[in-house]
């Protein structure tokens, strides 16, 4: 199975520089290089959008899961399997079998940047 955060680890000292997206969404350096080198700005567009309907949740774990017909799922949880959100994408091409989320307060980050 491949983790696309695995391959990111060149940031688990965290971010200097933070960007805005949709939604009043900010990424870190990270997230930012998750969605380039595995093209799932996708992915960050779904967290996004969802931000307004979770305003309330100060913290948030987003996965993203491809399955072996190309169709993926997302899941938000609370962090403590609490089920917030779940979206199934019909086709996807992302390069990885995996990779996930956070968002603190409003800035989504890969969990190695906390």
């Amino acid at each position: 199975m491949i983790n696309a955060n695995d391959s990111l680890n060149e940031f688990s000292g965290g971010s200097e520089n933070l960007h805005k997206y949709n939604f009043g969404l900010v990424i870190t350096e990270g997230v930012l290089s998750l969605a380039k080198k595995f093209e799932c700005f996708w992915f960050l567009d779904i967290i996004a959008s969802y931000q307004p309907q979770l305003q309330k949740e100060e913290f948030q774990v987003w996965t993203l899961t491809k399955h072996s017909d190309s169709s993926a799922t997302v899941v938000c949880t609370d962090g403590n399997d609490g089920v917030l959100k779940t979206q199934t994408v019909p086709w996807t091409d992302f390069n990885a079998d995996t990779c996930m989320v956070w968002v603190e307060f409003g800035t989504a980050l890969l969990s190695i940047e906390h």
